[in-house]
């Protein structure tokens, strides 16, 4: 996928809707941009909360150990959907189609 955008005052650029999608990332969503081999390359990021990642060691391992169990268990899921497979731009279609469907029609 490739498009052309224009650079405005203050460096900034709007980035395609289909760009977007295709990413998995939406308003207020946070995005690295590193040079590589002189281009751009943007990546979503995620962010977690400091106060778990800085908490008491006991409390952090805590947390860990009820991450890895929650992963464990959306791998499982996935695996037994058959989703385990998608290839990552596959998943992010299906995240950004979701987080859409969402504001549609959000959640009581």
């Amino acid at each position: 996928m490739t498009t052309l955008i224009k650079i405005h005052r203050k460096g900034q650029m709007t980035l395609p809707s289909s760009f977007r999608a295709a990413m998995g990332v939406s308003e207020g969503s946070l995005v690295e941009i590193s040079l590589k081999n002189g281009k751009a390359v943007l990546s979503p990021q995620l962010t977690i909360d400091r106060e778990i990642v800085t908490a008491h060691p006991k409390n952090r391992k805590d947390v860990f150990r009820e991450l890895a169990k929650v992963i464990a268990e959306i791998r499982q899921e996935a695996k037994e959907k058959g989703i385990d497979k998608m290839s990552k731009r596959e998943i992010n279609a299906a995240v950004a189609w979701a987080r859409r469907d969402l504001k549609k029609h959000p959640v009581k």
